[in-house]
């Protein structure tokens, strides 16, 4: 199938549409060209001495995208997936090293889908051998789709013993050194570098071979964080040979009619950088020095300072969180081309070896994927402006904080997730570790963090949003058995996966009506199923060291036309439970008799 041209307008908040694929949207300008632009007839400069390095070896021209790289990305149709992701209803997360039997919990609790059930580290996961292969055909033959994967960028020295092989993979400072980061004692792998992407490429084919269902890939644009003492993320690293090829690329494309007095009067780049514009489309502007233009500047030991004109095309990153829109280097090549050649390759080689559908997710909001898999951390961008949302409130005191509700952020993950490349895929959730998050749960009295549960799978479902259930982490934490919510996680389970409770949870559409009821602190959400049932979701957020249980709540929400019934749908009941209503002025009135921790009502 033919690639497609997809850019974003100028200035536009959302672009979508369809032509044998969803466009994606980036908001850059037109050009055949992603690769630099500055005419000069002297010969190319030996770079400073301080700006020398072999890190991230570049290839000559840019292979992704078909021959070049584009302003106007070309977008291959076929890096989307195409096996259907509806019957993921519950999620569970239990990670394990991948020689290790199949978690029994994961067998017990039988949810849909076990999400990162391996994910390859350092040199554990690199070879056959490392692999339980028997793990994902008990998972198959249990129902439960089997997700793999693999650290995207976390590079570790003895990945690659030859120091030629690490230098051809390793990310850099703005100096051309590579960054160590000393707290988890490794550096970053550059996706621009080639050689790094067949290596990611190749552990996820050894795992396909395996017989996984699926990929999960952490970490995909941590590669420009950068490390300084203390390994704060100062954004000094991505400075690589590749990264800076293509950077001069990006910006000859972005800019296809500038001269060099244009490139010397906006950003102080003159011959001595070497910006060549004027090479074929796939070569241009892949000499650029911009360690040299850092280095002669002074903005090596701060490469994102204000001062440098070419930080804002650089762009600043939001890890896990790429907005392509930004019309940045980073903000695009990291989820545009270097990931799109990732997703692309690995559904080709699964398609072309065993005729096989394959799901492909990551860590965070990106394009390209069967569904989202959102960390849940602190520093996250998901609140108002870009605030960070407290994903397990607590109170002063150490309580769970149930008075909290975190609808509001589920529905904005949802919406970024919609945003990153117009189309609607599933959205995931799941407690990131070793976070705060992690830490503030696991802090929760035993039945609190039974309460969490309670309160917080229905909320995400409330927004059409899956929270993964914790089972295991491979850092030493408490599994759900030690913990004791093992019995818990099967009846919730049980629940959700009953046919005519999932159909609730899949298809749906954010209805703008508003949800009334007559006790306070009720989070609520109104949704329209694609067979026109109408749900109302209620969340009760009476809660102090537990549920405070709300009775006859008078519930009231409009609804086109007469019902011909309504039914209270509660994993706190018995069973699905019809109710008596009234329906006057376009809206429905029901009694809800007990509200413990979420109700569904159901308006047929």
């Amino acid at each position: 199938m033919p690639a497609l041209n997809l850019i974003f307008w100028s200035g536009s908040n959302r672009v979508s549409g369809r032509a044998c694929s969803l466009l994606l949207a980036v908001a850059i300008a037109s050009c055949d060209g992603l690769s630099g632009q500055t005419s000069t007839n002297l010969p190319p400069p030996s770079p400073p001495p301080a700006t020398q390095s072999a890190c991230a070896t570049p290839a000559a021209s840019n292979p992704v995208g078909g021959g070049g790289i584009y302003t106007q990305i070309a977008i291959d149709p076929r890096v989307y997936g195409k096996r259907d992701p509806s019957g993921l209803t519950v999620f569970g997360f239990s990670q394990e090293d991948q020689n290790l039997p199949a978690d029994p919990q994961v067998l017990a609790m039988s949810p849909n889908i076990v999400s990162r059930a391996w994910q390859r580290w350092d040199r554990g996961g690199v070879r056959p051998s490392d692999y339980n292969w028997s793990y994902p055909m008990q998972a198959r033959a249990a129902g439960i789709v089997f997700i793999g994967g693999t650290t995207a960028t976390a590079l570790f020295r003895e990945e690659f013993p030859a120091t030629s092989a690490f230098n051809a993979v390793v990310s850099c400072d703005a100096t051309g050194q590579p960054v160590f980061h000393s707290a988890m004692k490794f550096y970053r792998g550059s996706l621009a570098s080639p050689a790094y992407r067949q290596y990611l490429i190749g552990i996820g084919e050894m795992q396909i071979d395996g017989g996984v269902d699926g990929l999960f890939f952490d970490e995909v644009d941590f590669s420009y964080d950068g490390a300084a003492s203390g390994d704060e993320n100062n954004g000094d690293e991505g400075f690589d040979d590749a990264s800076v090829a293509d950077f001069g690329g990006f910006l000859c494309g972005k800019y296809p009619n500038y001269s060099p007095a244009d490139w010397q009067s906006k950003y102080g780049i003159t011959t001595t950088d070497n910006l060549n514009c004027s090479k074929s489309a796939a070569t241009r502007g892949r000499t650029f020095n911009y360690r040299g233009y850092l280095a002669r500047n002074g903005w090596q030991a701060s490469p994102l300072s204000r001062l440098n004109p070419l930080a804002a095309e650089w762009g600043t990153m939001v890890e896990a969180h790429p907005e392509p829109q930004n019309g940045t280097f980073t903000g695009t090549y990291t989820s545009l081309v270097y990931w799109q050649d990732i997703v692309l390759t690995l559904r080709t080689y699964a398609r072309q070896k065993y005729n096989k559908e394959i799901y492909i997710t990551a860590n965070g909001v990106f394009p390209f994927v069967d569904f989202q898999m959102i960390g849940l951390w602190g520093g996250n961008p998901d609140g108002p402006g870009g605030a960070s949302v407290n994903y397990c409130p607590h109170t002063a005191d150490g309580h769970l904080d149930g008075t909290q509700s975190l609808l509001a952020a589920f529905m904005a993950l949802k919406q970024r997730s919609a945003r990153i490349d117009g189309r609607v895929v599933p959205v995931s959730a799941f407690i990131d570790w070793p976070t705060d998050v992690m830490t503030d749960y696991l802090s929760l009295p035993a039945s609190e963090k039974s309460d969490y549960w309670r309160m917080y799978v229905p909320e995400a479902l409330a927004a059409t949003v899956y929270l993964n259930m914790h089972l295991a982490d491979t850092v030493g934490d408490p599994t759900a058995t030690q913990l004791g919510l093992m019995p818990l996680f099967e009846k919730t389970t049980a629940f959700y996966k009953m046919p005519a409770h999932a159909a609730l949870y899949h298809n749906t559409t954010d209805l703008p009506g508003r949800v009334t009821a007559s006790a306070a602190n009720i989070g609520t959400n109104l949704t329209q199923l694609s067979d026109g049932r109408t749900v109302a979701h209620l969340i009760n957020h009476n809660y102090s060291r537990g549920f405070q249980e709300q009775d006859e709540v008078s519930v009231r929400f409009p609804v086109a036309k007469t019902p011909r019934s309504v039914t209270l749908v509660s994993p706190d009941y018995g069973a699905d439970t019809p109710v008596a209503f009234t329906y006057s002025g376009g809206q429905v009135q029901v009694t809800v008799p007990k509200l413990v921790a979420y109700v569904a009502v159901v308006s047929n």
